[in-house]
Order: structure tokens, then sequence, then C-alpha cells
């Protein structure tokens, strides 16, 4: 990672976590010398092209929610940018310069009770602005709270709304309470885990310690035992901070007013006196649309739900579907349905749970509840056409996405979708116009310029697919996809060592690219360096022992240079991971034969051909045979066959072979050379 800039221009200058979903490091500018800033790297829990560009909008409007947040209290870490590159979602926060709590709350040695007072205080305050623009903090920890060198104030840092939505794993476990754990959170989720700071501060107490502390509960109610007689704290203060942490979350602190508000009573701590209860009685009122602005633009065109009842719930719908316990964020949307069947909202968010968890009928379903609800909601529409892309009905999912672009034509992601389904319907022309669209909405949108690139390249149209992945990589440097496609074109066009360095980047980017790994080791084959292209190959099988295409493509790599004992045993492996593998059972057979087996050849060639009667290469092949046992008629039926399959699959090089093959033996002349054997490689693969 270090030896490429994040985003072209930030410099890795300290990993400060490595996590296996969530990374973190603190970076340089090079454009800024001297500026430092924090970045999260979040590694998503699905590589789904649909769910990417879902998680990509999720992603987006979640930075622009923080984004708007950083500026409206100078206690909130600022946002500084958000990026994407390989797969992965970046976001890029201030760095502030300070000590983080843990600092302050030292094993065995308490906090007064002035100093958590008024820790609480800061907070709080915190808490009201944030939770009033409908975003949960969702990581409240000592980790988390910085002392800011510049004023000594308390700042806020490093919100969890990302990890939960983009990786699916939660954190702050020794913090968080039940409902939380539960993927049920709510506004005083936050409030719960400031309790357990507050507790920690006052008893001196590190993490593993508040983690033992969460098991030591009273067996009949279940609440936290933490405080003793012997203990010198104000018993208003005890009772403030029992509320904060009880367990059931309805009888806790329902605002963070609430909590200052008794906070003020218990003594005059100098709190500053600010009026935020008719900000947040404003949002509380319409408190499901706010969050909804987290989620994504299209919120604004849909109705919103009717009453109290319906509102917690859809709330905690969404809240369980931010922190991907999906089942229950569609029992929760199921309950709201049955309180109001004309909740339009409630179908479309149901319909998107459904998509993730893979029931596109249904996900189909709601969406088209939600349509005939509310004709003018173009995200039903987008949500739709993913879902009959996924069923395989594209020609819906392009009409769909058409009219998602009528009621909202800057949307690059609507274009990009019906692209991606003009693919499968072979609409080159008219997905290269899609991309190019989506392009123009979004001159920074790699993956629109990859996929255009890949058409190119599958049209021939070599110069534009390498100017497509020119601009990916000079957008980013560390975009692995868009080396590895440039590869594939630098192949198509003979520029074999081109291609191993475009492969080798990839590599180097992503260590565990297996299809870098296998068409490099293709391409080390046909330069004839042995060595290299056998250690590619077994790279592959060190990374994923059951990637058949790596026994595949080693199996006809020793063929080439004479080892037909190793290249049966690659393809006899293959074909214990899959039985069927025509390619295997087509190669094993050219080995043995090589070997003078020619009984196993046969049955190779032939079970191929049971397997798909349509497969060229295998009745090539046993055509092969065929003549060199003097059976002759049985020869030229196969030849025949295969030469009106190579016909037929546009093969002119293969169907001139046959035809040759043909000739010779009706003219019962004998072949000037021995007839060759066809080898079938499988298709490379694409990402």
């Amino acid at each position: 990672m270090n030896s490429h800039f994040l985003d072209g221009h930030y410099q890795i200058l300290k990993v400060l976590n490595d996590g296996d979903k969530a990374k973190t490091y603190l970076v340089e500018d090079i454009n800024l010398p001297g500026s430092q800033f924090i970045i999260k790297q979040l590694s998503p829990h699905s590589s789904n092209p649909q769910s990417l560009t879902i998680l990509s909008r999720l992603f987006t409007s979640k930075a622009e929610t923080l984004e708007k947040l950083g500026q409206e209290h100078d206690k909130i870490q600022k946002l500084i940018a958000y990026f994407e590159e390989n797969e992965e979602f970046y976001i890029v926060k201030e760095f502030i310069a300070g000590n983080p709590l843990t600092d302050e709350i030292i094993q065995r040695e308490p906090l007064r009770e002035n100093q958590v007072i008024s820790l609480l205080s800061e907070v709080l305050e915190i808490l009201v602005i944030i939770h009033s623009l409908g975003v949960i903090h969702r990581n409240i920890k000592p980790t988390n709270i910085i002392r800011r060198e510049s004023d000594k104030k308390l700042v806020l840092v490093d919100f969890s709304n990302f990890n939960e939505a983009i990786t699916n794993n939660a954190e702050n476990l020794e913090y968080m309470p039940i409902e939380q754990i539960k993927s049920n959170v709510k506004y005083n989720s936050d409030i719960y885990a400031l309790g357990m700071v507050a507790i920690a501060a006052l008893l001196g107490l590190s993490a593993n310690e508040i983690s033992n502390l969460q098991n030591q509960k009273n067996r009949l109610t279940g609440e936290i035992l933490w405080y003793n007689k012997n203990l010198e704290i104000n018993k208003k203060l005890v009772r403030i901070i029992n509320k904060m942490v009880r367990l059931d979350y309805r009888k806790r602190y329902q605002y963070a007013t609430e909590v200052l508000d008794d906070l003020k009573k218990l003594t005059n701590v100098g709190v500053p006196q600010k009026q935020p209860d008719k900000k947040l009685l404003i949002v509380l009122a319409g408190i499901a649309g706010l969050i909804i602005l987290g989620v994504g633009v299209w919120f604004l065109n849909l109705p919103k739900p009717i009453n109290n009842a319906q509102k917690e719930l859809y709330q905690e719908g969404l809240d369980k579907y931010d922190a991907g316990n999906y089942e229950g964020a569609v029992k929760d949307f199921n309950h709201v349905i049955e309180l109001d069947p004309k909740n339009a909202l409630a179908y479309n968010k149901r319909g998107d749970t459904y998509y993730r968890l893979g029931d596109y009928e249904q996900a189909q379903a709601d969406s088209s509840q939600a349509i005939l609800l509310n004709p003018q909601d173009g995200n039903a529409y987008f949500d739709r056409g993913f879902a009959f892309s996924e069923l395989g009905k594209y020609k819906e999912a392009i009409a769909d996405y058409t009219q998602a672009i009528k009621l909202n034509s800057d949307d690059a992601y609507a274009y990009y979708g019906r692209g991606l389904a003009r693919v499968q319907l072979k609409d080159n022309k008219g997905a290269i116009g899609d991309f190019s669209k989506a392009i123009a909405l979004k001159p920074q949108y790699t993956e629109a310029y990859l996929q255009r690139g890949i058409i190119r390249r599958r049209l021939r149209l070599k110069q534009g697919a390498i100017e497509d992945f020119d601009t990916v990589i000079k957008i980013n440097p560390s975009d692995a996809k868009a080396y590895y496609q440039r590869a594939l074109t630098q192949s198509i066009n003979k520029q074999k060592y081109a291609a191993l360095k475009d492969y080798t980047d990839a590599i180097n980017i992503n260590p565990k690219y297996i299809e870098a790994y296998l068409n490099r080791g293709d391409v080390f084959s046909d330069l004839g360096n042995k060595i290299e292209a056998t250690e590619d190959y077994n790279t592959i099988l060190q990374i994923d022992p059951k990637f058949i295409a790596a026994y595949i493509h080693r199996g006809i790599h020793r063929f080439s240079f004479g080892d037909y004992k190793g290249a049966i045993e690659d393809y006899s492996e293959a074909l214990k991971l899959d039985p069927n593998n025509i390619a295997a059972y087509n190669n094993r057979g050219n080995a043995y034969l090589e070997l003078g087996n020619k009984k196993s050849a046969n049955q190779d060639y032939s079970q191929a051909i049971a397997i798909n009667a349509n497969n060229a290469l295998a009745y090539y092949n046993r055509g092969v045979i065929r003549t060199k046992q003097k059976n002759k008629q049985g020869a030229i039926a196969d030849f025949k066959k295969a030469a009106k399959l190579f016909q037929q699959q546009g093969e002119k090089d293969s169907y001139q072979d046959a035809q040759r093959e043909i000739a010779i033996l009706q003219n019962n002349s004998a072949p000037a050379k021995a007839s060759r054997l066809k080898s079938g490689k499988m298709e490379k693969t694409e990402l």
C-alpha cells in the first residue's frame, strides 16, 4: 500500500489500525506539505457489482450527511473528503491534534466527580446536535473522545455510520448496549455508551475491565453492578449514570437533553446555556425523514410514515438495515406495512432489504408496489431495475432504469445500471452510450470507465479501451482492476511485455489477485519462461486450492514442455473439483494420447462429448485418435462434426484444419504430418 498514493495524493505516514474490514492511516496531502489527515479504509462485505453500486450510493449519502455535520459544531471531527478505490471505500477526516480520553482515564486512578460531570456535559452537548440531525454516533468510547490541544475542549471523532453500513462489522463491544449488539441501535444507545465511559472514568477502569463489568449484572434485573457504598460519589450522579446505562433502552434516558437537564440540577458546573430543545422537537416531529437523508436523496419525493408507532417501527427497521441485520429489518418493515398498507416508503425500503438478502423476486414485488403507490419514486424504479437484472430480466431492467432517468436525468448510477443490463443483452453500442453519459455526469466514475473499456476491448476498439483504463489509473493509481484490464488489452495487441508489467502492477496492489496471476502465468508460458509461469500457477493454488482454472492452465503449461504425467495430474485434480469440466477431459485426453494411451484418450474425448454434444475440440481430437486407429469412417464423421461446429463458432483456422483432415481421409492419402491435437484453455476470467 505504501508504494502508492491514496486518491493520487495522500501519502501514508503511519498505519494506526490494521483490521480485516477497516484500516486507519495517518496521511499527508502531498499538495499541502505539512498537512496531516486521518484516512479510514473500509472493505465492503460484498463484491457483487450491483451491491457495490448500492453501497456506493449509501456511502456517498452518508458522507454528505457527516460532511454537513462537521460544519454544525466545532467539536465534531470534520469530514474532509471521501472517495472509492479498487472496490474499497475511503473517508478523509480532520486530524485532531490532542490526546484521547484514554490518557485521562488511567487504570486505578479515578477522575474526580466534577471532572466526570464536565466530561458528560461536553459530550452530551455534541450528542444533542448530532441526534437532532438524525445521526447516531454508534462508536462512543474513550479513544474516540479527543482532548483538543489548542483549547483543551473535547472533540467527538470516528463516527461508525460507515463501518456498519459498508463492512457489516460492529465495533466498540465493551461500551455497546445490548440493543446495538442485536442490530437494533437507538439514539440513546449513544447515551448508554457515554454512561459506560463515565463509569470507567469514576472507577479508573481499562477497556478489558469495562468488558468484565458488563458481565457482572444483577441476576434479577440484569442491570450493571458498578457502584458500592465505599465510593465517595454524589448519589444523584449515581442515579443519573444508572439511568444512562439501563439495560432496557425504553427505561433509559431517551434524549441527551434530558441528561443535561438532570446534570444542571445536580450542580452548577458552568454548563453553557443553549436551547437545543426547539430544534430537537422539530427533528423529532419528522425524525424518519432526516434519517433517510443519510440513505438517499430521493426520500424527499416519498410519502412519510404517518403516526408515532409507524415512525418508531420504521426507524428501527432503518437502524437494523444500516447495521446489516436484514432479517430484523424486514420484520419491522412488515409491521409498518401492516399498520399502513399504503406506505410506499416502507415497501421501497423492504424491497431494498430483500435485495440484500438475495430474494430478488420479493425485492421486485416490493419495488413494484412502491411504484404503484408513488409513480414519481425514481429510486423504486432504480431498485427494481437491479432486482430485474439479478433475475435475468434485462429488458425489464432497462425499462426501469430509463424511467428512473426520466425522473432524475442527473442520476449517473441509473445510467451505469442500464449500461450493465445492456451489456447482458449484447447491446454494446447502447451500453457504451450509457457508460459515457454516467461519466459525463460523474467525471471521476472509475467503474463506468472500466466497464466502457471492457466493452471496447471486446469490440477490438483497442485504443479506446486503453484510453479508458489509462483514465482510471490516472484518477486512481491504486485500482488493480484497471491494470488487469489494460493488461488483457495489451495481450490482444501482442504486447506481451507491456501486459506482464500491468499484471505485475495489479498483483503488487492486490497480492491475492488470482486472475492476474493466472493471466501473467499464461504470458510467461507463451514466452517460454517455464519457472515463472509455474510459480504463478502455484501461487494461485496456495491462495485458493480449489481454483480449477489454475489446474487447467498449469496442466496446459506442463503439456507444452512435455511433462505429460504432470499435466494428467493437474487435469485429474480439476475433475475431482468439477466432474463435468470439458476442458479438463479434452486436455487430459491429449496428454494420454501423447503417452500412447489411446484407450484412455478416447474415453476422455467421448466423455467431453457426452457432457456437451457441441464441443468441437473433443470431436476433432477424437477424430485424430480414430485416424490413428484406422477407423476412417468414424474419423471423418468426427472431423465433419468438428468442422460444422468450428464454422458456427467463427473459428476459421480450426475449421480449415478439420476440412484438411477430411480431405486427406477422403483421398486415401497419408497426411504430410501427424494430425495436431487441440487444447481447450478456459476463457480468461474478467472482473
